[in-house]
């Protein structure tokens, strides 16, 4: 996938890339000096029940390879950039908060059945980067992205092949080392197809900038 970086990027998705890149890169250099951050930021069920409740939110800023951070950052530039001029940074900011909540409550709760989700540390993973890419796609039916010059793909397609590969590697690897995506992908879905309150996650107003195809409104055709 070629990205060009040709445009003024909105202030809220500066805030959120500039916030991952740098609680990363200085939870890294805690662990190449031996110490214990990541541990304490990550989402970990057991310790969320115990009262570490700031773990429901601090886990999606952090990413554990410079892989996942680039593309996370890309994810966040390309897709939510556009995300945000079409429904104004005030809805984007709901829509992030309420998909990081929804993906670290759900985790917490659903680990308990689980037994190795119970313990498992979750940090950054592709939860938020799906979430936003899945939005995009049925904000914007009609685009298309090119996947390594070969293949070009997007709407529905892409958001519901978002999902399908986060399905596929918990097949492989095992749905507790993927809860926080699988819930992050279901609930963006589900808020494009209008499947949930008209409150979530936040009063929905006509004119606040939203724009695109039938998804454009995710309660029905603009």
């Amino acid at each position: 996938m070629v990205v060009v970086l040709q445009r003024r990027v909105p202030p809220l998705v500066v805030v959120l890339i500039a916030a991952v890149f740098v609680t990363s890169l200085v939870a890294a250099l805690d662990a190449r000096a031996g110490g214990a951050l990541y541990d304490h930021l990550a989402l970990v069920p057991m310790h969320v029940w115990r009262g570490q409740v700031w773990r429901l939110v601090t886990w999606v800023l952090v990413e554990r390879s410079p892989v996942s951070l680039l593309f996370a950052a890309i994810a966040l530039y390309r897709f939510g950039g556009d995300l945000v001029l079409a429904w104004g940074q005030g809805r984007f900011g709901r829509f992030v908060a309420a998909i990081v909540l929804i993906a670290g409550v759900g985790t917490a709760v659903l680990a308990l059945p689980l037994g190795p989700a119970w313990w498992f540390p979750h940090l950054g993973g592709t939860a938020l980067a799906d979430a936003v890419v899945i939005a995009w796609a049925l904000q914007f039916p009609e685009a298309r992205i090119r996947v390594y010059q070969v293949i070009e793909v997007g709407g529905p397609l892409l958001a519901y092949g978002t999902l399908g590969l986060t399905v596929l590697f918990a097949a492989y690897y095992g749905i507790a080392w993927f809860l926080p995506e699988l819930l992050a992908g279901v609930a963006a879905l589900a808020y494009m197809n209008g499947a949930l309150p008209r409150s979530w996650p936040g009063p929905w107003r006509r004119g606040d900038g939203a724009t695109g195809g039938r998804y454009g409104d995710p309660h029905g055709p603009n």
